[in-house]
């Protein structure tokens, strides 16, 4: 669970070196993170320790998902669902690649919103 590149720097290999910690699991594969400083902004590593890692935040107020990221085998993220509109897209993601969110938006598949929706219905 490390964040901007920290993996690869070997940072994120014991816990004081994480930015994030897990406060729940869903269904034993979907950890849901929060940033260990209350201070910092609700975003998503953009890389994790664990391969093939889905991680998903919830906005500060609680009310909806903020966004859902899943990760490759390389622990680098494949792509990103977020909630909030953008350009008419409602919700949409984003293809993460060569370290950087694409600017394009899309909508999401059908599995997309399956995992969308199973987070959605999670409750502490």
């Amino acid at each position: 669970m490390g964040g901007n590149g920290s993996f690869a720097a070997g940072t994120t290999h014991s816990e004081e070196g994480r930015s994030y910690r897990t406060v729940f699991t869903i269904d034993g594969s979907i950890k849901v993170l929060e940033p260990k400083n209350p201070k910092k902004g609700v975003k998503l590593p953009e890389e994790s320790h664990s391969p093939n890692a889905i991680y998903a935040t919830f906005r500060k107020d609680g009310k909806d998902v903020k966004a859902i990221a899943k990760y490759g085998a390389d622990g680098k993220k494949l792509f990103e669902i977020h909630t909030q509109e953008h350009n008419g897209l409602s919700p949409h993601f984003h293809y993460w690649k060569n370290n950087g969110q694409e600017k394009e938006a899309h909508k999401l598949t059908s599995e997309m919103m399956d995992l969308l929706e199973k987070v959605r219905k999670f409750k502490k």
